[in-house]
């Protein structure tokens, strides 16, 4: 009998939300998937000029490896940009909140209200400007 993938199998989408960049990620973040999360993450991040929000309800497993590249990602963020996560799953929500990374980046869950969320810092720095 062949061998069977144990985890749904990973995927990271981008999406444009309300100018607002929504990266969707499905599976384990593990060692494995780090690469393809850095490799869609950073770039978004560069260029998210109106928040971040990273979609995390499908993931299974979050290493201590992916909380890492998480802050990392949103230490790249532009100024005045915003990064948010949404998790419902205690399998997210306990790594997220053990780690201290719901400090730095606030944790909703739904995705509208993550993008309210960072779009309201965007659009605050407008009007500031």
């Amino acid at each position: 009998m062949p061998d069977e993938p144990t985890g749904a199998a990973f995927e990271i989408v981008a999406a444009d939300h309300d100018a607002t960049t929504v990266l969707t990620v499905r599976g384990e973040l593990d060692l494995d998937t780090i690469p393809e999360l850095s490799a869609a993450a950073f770039p978004a991040a560069d260029t998210a000029r109106a928040g971040l929000v990273v979609d995390l309800t499908d993931v299974s497993f979050l290493s201590s490896s992916a909380i890492t590249i998480l802050v990392r990602v949103c230490d790249r963020l532009p100024d005045a940009s915003l990064m948010a996560l949404v998790a419902v799953d205690g399998v997210v929500v306990r790594p997220v909140q053990l780690s201290g990374i719901d400090r730095v980046m606030a944790t909703f869950t739904t995705v509208p209200d993550a993008v309210a969320h960072v779009r309201s810092a965007a659009l605050d720095s407008e009007v500031d400007r």
